[in-house]
């Protein structure tokens, strides 16, 4: 036998027993004897989620928003404002004769079968804006004057695109008087209870605008359209009159509401030892609601988003975001509401975290009248799914 064959039976030689020795091996993970799939259990707890309180918290705005409402909806009156301060300037009062004013608004949602909606018109004696400006604010109703303008819209069902005259002295007031025009608020009349409109805003492609008919000094008729410089609404929660504190869990936009529960995770609810809960990996947890947990809800739009977060002080309600806690959605058709509170729990095993309350609430507050209530006697379940200490030590 050569040099050569010598070389290649001994090539030979060491790749088979390199073969033989891979194909011998068992499967598992990063070479341990146990696959790690045993160690992944997923329990779902009956008695481990409790309902401690829900709060009212204070109105603000809602950024960007697409919608103006005008109406009342569980014990909340919501009223519009709109301002035009891209009129013409004052010299332009001199040279025209004006014929009509009126302000058109477009209708985007219609709460209940009323056939009749009796809106009033009054102007603002205030100046406001709209990502600041709060009922309290305005001090309603010192800074508001009823005007000759009480508007009944019929057939609501029928119509999206509304209109309303506006007298001419009003507007000749605003382009000779630019800095205290502070522009008009639209409520609704009577004592009407769960009735209102959505209107669209300016932040979409239906906004609201002024439409000024006039002839010129050569006799021209002419049709000029200004779009609405800012709109928003304002809403007031009689219910805070009676209390801040609720004793049933809701979640809703208007006014802001938010709902606390508390968790009871532990060695003895998973059935493992004090060592083994000091060792898991929370690798997803969730608080579940079921259809019969829902006691009733009102989805404006296609979903209500919500987020849970970890209240860092229980006194004064201090609550942050923890990473991992991602936004649910809950549409009016849906069996199941899962609330991830991942972050919280895997923050809460490690000892990072030492309260044991998380808060849920809407990711849109003082959007619109959209909630979500659940029965008193409610009991949620959570569903962890955890990773047990791989080594021993």
């Amino acid at each position: 036998m050569n040099m050569n064959e010598i070389k290649i039976t001994f090539l030979t030689i060491i790749l088979t027993l390199l073969l033989t020795s891979s194909c011998s091996q068992k499967k598992n993970f990063l070479g341990f004897e146990e696959e790690i799939e045993n160690k992944i259990t997923t329990d779902t707890l009956s008695n481990s989620v409790s309902f401690i309180k829900s709060y009212i918290s204070g109105s603000s705005n809602y950024q960007d928003n697409s919608k103006l409402i005008v109406g009342k909806f569980n014990g909340v009156e919501v009223r519009s404002l709109l301002k035009f301060k891209n009129l013409p300037d004052t010299s332009w009062i001199d040279t025209v004769n004006i014929n009509s004013c009126e302000i058109v608004i477009k209708k985007k949602k219609l709460f209940n079968s009323i056939k009749d909606f009796d809106i009033k018109v009054y102007k603002v004696n205030k100046d406001w804006n709209e990502n600041s400006v709060i009922w309290d604010s305005l001090n309603f109703p010192t800074n508001f004057q009823e005007t000759d303008y009480n508007i009944s819209f019929e057939n609501l069902q029928s119509q999206d695109t509304l209109s309303f005259t506006i007298s001419d002295t009003l507007v000749i007031n605003w382009v000779e008087s630019d800095s205290t025009n502070f522009g008009i608020m639209l409520k609704c009349d009577g004592n009407l209870e769960y009735n209102f409109i959505e209107f669209y805003s300016s932040e979409t492609s239906d906004y609201p605008y002024l439409k000024i008919s006039y002839t010129d000094s050569s006799g021209t008729d002419t049709t000029k359209i200004y779009i609405v410089s800012e709109d928003t609404f304002i809403g007031y929660d009689e219910n805070i009159y009676y209390t801040e504190i609720l004793n049933f869990p809701i979640i809703q936009n208007l006014y802001p509401t938010r709902t606390i529960f508390s968790f009871n995770i532990n060695s003895d609810t998973l059935g493992l030892s004090s060592d083994e809960f000091e060792k898991i990996t929370v690798n997803k947890a969730e608080i579940i609601f079921d259809s019969t947990m829902i006691d009733s809800s009102f989805i404006s739009d296609s979903y209500l988003g919500l987020k849970a977060y970890y209240i860092s002080d229980t006194t004064n309600i201090d609550y942050e975001y923890i990473s991992g806690c991602q936004k649910a959605e809950f549409h009016s058709d849906d069996d199941l509401l899962k609330i991830n509170i991942t972050g919280i729990i895997q923050g809460y095993t490690r000892g990072e975290l030492e309260n044991n309350q998380s808060l849920i609430k809407s990711t849109t507050e003082n959007k619109d009248f959209s909630y979500l209530k659940f029965c008193e006697d409610i009991k949620p379940l959570m569903k962890i799914t955890y990773t047990k200490p791989i080594l021993s030590e």
